[in-house]
């Protein structure tokens, strides 16, 4: 998702023409790509990345997990470097916490450790730029899983600032090891004004459902979508919430009749959410 705001214009809209979705231009503009999408009834389409001027430059199937949208995208970059270009913030910024922070929006993981790393060792940076540096270090070794590295530069985050994020992070390390009252325990009463509130319901809800609390589970994901109007996480949540309402049930997204989706939608990536299933082993 970072690297799609930094490099691409994301547009998502209804294919039919009276939609709740529905964009003309939009429709038009993909249909004289792919003519096969412009007929009354068609299969899910492929999630499509184009040029500004109507090439398919690569194609993902709908139902593609993670790695292969985010190969797709790589590849995309790869195919036009032209479009690989840093914006005029990326290209003007002076602060070394932004530069950073961009590398990993990049996936450039390992230029942004060495940046933050060098912060860390400038004993005339101060206690906030320290704090902000081992936060960011603390959850790239969170995205290798590395729990003792995690948490050896979590700890070192002493600004109420951040404190928020810290307990995010940390919260991962019980999510991937499936132990989900220490999950529960650690994320219940998370701040309502926290920019990381979401996220935290979304897997507090996850946690209440692999504890078999399935009831509460969708309590608390219908308490996520309601605390925010547009967040990735209660797309997530609301595609939980309709599946464990559904069991995997070709139901669980109808464009006709009653729908299950607290948000009125008719599917999302696939038709079951994985983490229903639990963490992802890789």
């Amino acid at each position: 998702m970072r690297l799609i705001n930094r490099r691409f214009v994301p547009l998502y809209f209804d294919l039919s023409n009276n939609g709740v979705m529905a964009d003309s231009d939009a429709r038009k503009f993909v249909v004289r790509a792919n003519k096969s999408l412009g007929g009354r009834g068609v299969p899910t389409p492929n999630l499509m990345i184009m040029t500004t001027k109507g090439k398919v430059v690569v194609e993902v199937s709908n139902y593609g997990t993670t790695a292969e949208v985010l190969k797709g995208l790589r590849r995309a970059l790869k195919k036009h470097p032209e479009f690989n270009q840093p914006s005029e913030l990326e290209k003007n910024h002076t602060d070394d916490i932004m530069a950073a922070q961009i590398k990993i929006d990049l996936l450039e993981y390992g230029a942004a450790a060495k940046i933050l790393k060098q912060l860390t060792k400038n004993k005339k940076a101060p206690d906030q730029v320290h704090g902000h540096a081992n936060y960011l270090l603390g959850r790239l070794a969170r995205m290798d899983r590395d729990w003792q590295r995690m948490a050896s530069h979590l700890e070192k985050v002493k600004s109420k600032d951040l404190a928020d994020d810290v307990r995010m992070e940390q919260a991962y390390r019980f999510w991937y090891e499936e132990d989900y009252e220490q999950l529960r325990d650690h994320l219940s009463q998370f701040p309502k004004d926290s920019n990381r509130f979401t996220e935290a319901s979304y897997h507090l809800g996850l946690a209440h459902y692999h504890l078999d609390k399935k009831k509460k589970a969708r309590k608390t994901w219908s308490a996520c979508i309601k605390s925010c109007s547009q967040d990735p996480w209660i797309y997530r949540a609301d595609w939980a919430y309709t599946q464990s309402k559904e069991s995997g049930s070709s139901r669980a997204f109808s464009s006709a009749g009653k729908r299950n989706s607290l948000l009125n939608r008719i599917g999302y990536m696939g038709r079951r959410n994985a983490d229903l299933s639990g963490p992802p082993k890789y």
